[in-house]
């Protein structure tokens, strides 16, 4: 399980949140969204024994995000995150288009390309997420420097084409993700620190030290 993988939790399992206590509101919402088979989303974990969630609830309830906690056993099943085909119904087509010519790039790279944010919490639930400013989110999984060089120049092209902000991550082997246009601004001074999200922490470290982890291709499977 990584970031930004959708969780399935088993029917009636416990669980618990510090952002609600149990009856309010926001405790009922989680409830009922969980009670209907909806997934939650795996954040940075601690390395203690509960496994950590998250879930932001539709505009209805003001995009409230709640952290979620669950023993490992609670959970039924997990899967990566949402495709573009997954998602491109709920989108315009000036947006829509854009998106599937950038996961057919991924794709013909054969690099993994998925989508998070408010655009895969509509997907998976039907519910209103979106309003005219949202931008898009999308995870890039590369292993090599050609997947690397691929997506980052597809990212660019997208984010010309699209009538919305792009935004989202690149994640190496290691499983560290930065985010794509910060590392663009610093693609040419490859010392430069840069915000570093890992399984389990947030640090900075130079652009380096991220491309190193890339896989030579002859070792790429």
């Amino acid at each position: 399980m990584r970031r930004h993988d959708l969780v399935y939790l088993r029917p009636e399992a416990p669980w618990s949140s510090p952002c609600a206590a149990a009856g309010s509101p926001l405790w009922r919402a989680a409830r009922q969204w969980i009670a209907a088979g909806r997934p939650l989303v795996a954040a940075r974990q601690s390395g203690g024994g509960s496994v950590a969630l998250g879930l932001t609830l539709p505009l209805a309830q003001d995009r409230q995000r709640l952290s979620i906690l669950v023993e490992p056993a609670a959970i039924a099943h997990c899967r990566p995150p949402l495709t573009v085909a997954d998602c491109a119904s709920r989108l315009p087509a000036e947006q829509a288009a854009p998106l599937r010519e950038l996961a057919g790039r991924a794709l013909a790279c054969s690099a993994a390309l998925g989508v998070y944010g408010s655009l895969a919490w509509e997907a998976v639930s039907g519910e209103a997420y979106r309003h005219t400013g949202s931008d898009i989110d999308v995870i890039c999984d590369v292993a090599t420097p050609a997947q690397f060089a691929t997506l980052l120049a597809a990212l660019h092209c997208a984010a010309e084409r699209l009538p919305c902000r792009l935004d989202g991550e690149i994640r190496f082997p290691d499983g560290n993700a930065v985010a794509w246009r910060e590392i663009a601004a610093h693609l040419n001074n490859p010392a430069a620190p840069v915000l570093v999200k890992g399984p389990r922490e947030v640090g900075l470290y130079p652009l380096e030290s991220l491309t190193a982890t890339l896989l030579p291709e002859s070792c790429h499977v």
